[in-house]
């Protein structure tokens, strides 16, 4: 079960999980990929269950952050 403020920001549709990794498109598969694709949506894989994605939702600004913050 997801909690209710992280329904507003992108997760894993199998685990729930925040913790994810913009990737291009071109990795992200499905039935609507190609439209997606055309549509400029971000995609996402999921660090812990490696699930690839398309998502309007925005990612979650905690994790945002300290993905930042590592990187520098």
């Amino acid at each position: 079960m997801i909690p209710f403020a992280r329904t507003f920001s992108a997760h894993c549709s199998i685990c729930g999980n925040v913790e994810l990794k913009r990737i291009s498109g071109d990795y992200a598969t499905g039935f609507f990929a190609p439209l997606w694709r055309a549509l400029a949506v971000p995609a996402f894989r999921c660090i812990p269950c490696r699930h690839k994605f398309f998502s309007v939702r925005p990612l979650n600004k905690e994790f945002e952050e300290e993905q930042y913050k590592i990187a520098s």
